[in-house]
């Protein structure tokens, strides 16, 4: 499914554009069910002075606003990293089709990792899948930190 590609790297590319802002490298694309882009954020944490600003809480609220719907049960979510529990829960209230997801997160991670949110026992119809340009995720991250940590 080479389409796929093409939308973490557009994830990618907004997580580009956060590191240029000194944010945490994290980006997020949302797609419908026939392949249309919808939405499109970074996180923007620093620049909002919020910690709620994380990528894919920014992305769905960009595409609750524009299909102008409660829920988003047509609509996949991209991102470069694994969400959060706070991201997760929004995810899971919006009720988003498919979650696509780059790299782990074993310290903050609430998918794959932490509190799972969506495991066996979860009544959520969450499709997801990961892995998708896992290394180029991982590899942002690490120049950022090592960047934040040389200062």
């Amino acid at each position: 499914m080479d389409y796929q590609i093409d939308y973490m790297k557009l994830a990618i590319n907004e997580a580009i554009k956060a590191r240029k802002k000194q944010e945490i490298p994290v980006g997020a694309v949302i797609v419908d069910k026939k392949g249309n882009v919808i939405a499109k954020a970074h996180n923007l944490v620093e620049t909002r002075n919020d910690p709620t600003s994380h990528a894919e809480k920014l992305v769905i609220e960009k595409a609750l606003k524009i299909t102008g719907t409660r829920y988003l049960n047509n609509y996949d979510i991209w991102v470069t990293l694994e969400p959060c529990i706070m991201c997760a829960s929004i995810i899971k209230q919006t009720r988003i089709r498919r979650l696509y997801y780059g790299s782990e997160d074993k310290k903050g991670g609430a998918i794959d990792n932490g509190v799972r949110l969506f495991s066996v026992n979860s009544k959520s119809k969450l499709e997801i899948y990961s892995g998708f340009y896992a290394t180029k995720s991982q590899e942002l991250l690490k120049e950022f930190f090592k960047e934040i940590r040389e200062y």
